[in-house]
């Protein structure tokens, strides 16, 4: 997939799982802009489009949950889908998250495959 058919915004606050993840997606074929945190990413999206965005929960000063909701509650980025990549396991936090909006919801560490898998379904593919 090239720019121009889509644009992923990766969102986390650690550098080697940024690092790993946008790897993975560009050896899928996306194209992938980095945020190291919440306030980064909100930024990123009022400034440049973005057909996806993969948002990690637990991170200092804006977290996940936030950037979702503002996310949601913003006409210009209402539709973006969002896919949440959290080390939180649990039923309620990935009930919380879809109920926000979130398209889905997968578990850290995740495999290439299955990321690859979901950012194309979640983007049409």
């Amino acid at each position: 997939m090239t720019e121009d058919q889509g644009r992923i915004l990766l969102v986390d606050d650690d550098r080697q799982t940024r690092l790993k993840l946008a790897r993975d997606l560009e050896d899928g074929g996306y194209a992938v802009s980095q945020a190291d945190g919440g306030r980064a990413a909100l930024d990123m999206l009022q400034s440049e489009p973005f057909d996806l965005v993969l948002l990690d929960i637990l991170m200092p000063e804006v977290d996940g949950y936030a950037v979702l909701a503002e996310m949601k509650a913003d006409e210009t980025m209402h539709d973006i889908p969002v896919v949440v990549v959290s080390a939180v396991e649990s039923p309620e936090n990935v009930e919380k998250c879809m109920r926000m909006g979130a398209k889905d919801y997968l578990t850290k560490p995740v495999d290439a495959t299955t990321l690859n898998a979901c950012v194309s379904k979640c983007l049409g593919g």
